[in-house]
């Protein structure tokens, strides 16, 4: 524990050195300044039971929202209270309404461990997927709050089952009861010896269901997609686009009235400047738009949406996504778009993701390695409409079929909560 405890100060210098100079790093360590002091003074009234709920980032705390908003229904009496550690997921999320309250993860030390248990008092601890700071578990464990994961996800060469994993395997049994995403989860878990586990699906199913049962609307693009077959990026990087960019010219030369809608992963002015320059070393074959300085009265090709918030909603209005990610850390949220029925397209990086793999051989998802096969793929999807009708329903069912965890570990929430 010492060794992991001086990493994680270290890491925590690093973020600090670097603030001055990254935006990001900033908010991470102007977050976190006098952090349990802000704690103190927003809890020092508060009588009802808190559950604690912790999210890395945006991701995670749209995995862990449909449970958020089940429990606020079920235990009105008890408060919310919702950490993130990254600022990519504060930021955008500290005005949500459904939790009561909205902290930066103080550093993971035993002090600030002891300290936040000891402010919060927590009935209830929940972590989502991949969170596993070890003070904070080790302390959990010592004060007796059941402690759950959701929505989690294993594989055979996390450090949990290397040689030097011990310290990370040990936390594994404080939990409560973990809620896995699939069997192998299970099954490598069982064969550690940890027992208290159970399939109960990703929760993004269900978030995702809401949002396309009643998706944002968005007039003027509609209009800009109608009686248009249009492609959608959804989070795209730079390899992404021009891989994308290359493959969508040669659609045009078949199918000129294409049209190609691109929601960057990054809306910083430097990767928006990056995207437009690619598109303008184009600028003889493309014409484009910006959606904040967008002219309606100019036709455009490409349509960049370069603001946040949209993306959920965005993919009623394409019949086919391109998901971004896939050359970098790992691809984005697939489910967002496969919720629609629309076939959805991905690079390489994406074993680590369950609904990857399962949406893949559902063949409603297609992944690519290189720029020849994401040319096979689209043209073979954009010429032939029965085949995208055929994709629709295997997508739709899909989503459906998956749906449902939420229930699940809010009914076992229900008996932690009522034995308590």
């Amino acid at each position: 524990m010492l060794i992991y405890t001086l990493a994680i100060r270290f890491y925590h210098f690093i973020v600090r050195m670097l603030s001055p100079f990254n935006k990001k790093a900033r908010l991470f360590t102007d977050g976190r300044k006098g952090l349990l002091k802000k704690i103190a003074k927003a809890l020092q009234n508060e009588t009802s039971p808190l559950i604690w709920i912790h999210a890395a980032s945006l991701g995670e705390f749209e995995q862990g929202r449909p449970v958020i908003e089940k429990l606020k229904i079920e235990f009105p009496k008890h408060k919310i209270l919702l950490t993130f550690f990254s600022p990519s997921g504060y930021e955008l999320r500290k005005d949500y309404d459904k939790a009561d309250y909205i902290f930066y993860l103080p550093c993971d030390t035993k002090k600030n461990a002891l300290e936040f248990l000891k402010l919060v008092k927590p009935c209830l601890a929940i972590f989502v997927k991949y969170e596993f700071w070890l003070n904070f578990l080790n302390q959990l464990h010592v004060a007796k709050v059941p402690t759950l994961l959701i929505s989690g996800i294993f594989r055979p060469d996390q450090r949990f089952f290397k040689w030097y994993g011990g310290v990370f395997k040990k936390t594994l049994f404080y939990y409560e009861h973990l809620f896995l995403q699939n069997e192998e989860s299970i099954n490598i878990l069982k064969q550690q010896g940890i027992k208290k586990c159970s399939v109960a699906g990703d929760t993004r199913f269900d978030r995702v269901i809401e949002i396309a049962a009643k998706p944002e609307k968005f007039e003027e693009i509609e209009k800009f997609t109608k009686d248009r077959f249009s492609i959608l990026a959804g989070s795209s990087w730079a390899e992404d686009e021009k891989y994308l960019l290359n493959a969508f010219l040669k659609i045009r030369k078949t199918k000129p009235d294409v049209r190609l809608l691109i929601a960057p992963h990054n809306i910083e002015t430097i990767n928006i400047n990056q995207l437009v320059s690619l598109l303008k070393s184009n600028a003889t074959e493309l014409s484009f738009q910006l959606y904040t300085k967008w002219d309606k009265k100019t036709e455009a090709d490409v349509l960049i949406i370069d603001t946040i918030g949209m993306l959920s909603s965005l993919y009623q209005y394409s019949q086919i996504a391109y998901i971004g990610g896939g050359f970098g850390s790992g691809i984005h949220n697939i489910l967002e778009a496969l919720v629609y029925g629309i076939p959805v397209i991905f690079g390489p990086n994406h074993k680590k993701f369950n609904e990857a793999i399962e949406s893949i051989q559902k063949k409603v998802s297609f992944p690519f390695n290189d720029q020849s096969q994401l040319d096979e793929i689209l043209s073979t999807l954009v010429k032939d409409p029965s085949e995208l009708s055929n994709i629709k329903a295997k997508s739709i069912e899909y989503v459906q079929a998956n749906s449902g965890s939420s229930d699940k570990i809010v009914s076992h929430v229900k008996t932690l909560l009522f034995k308590a």
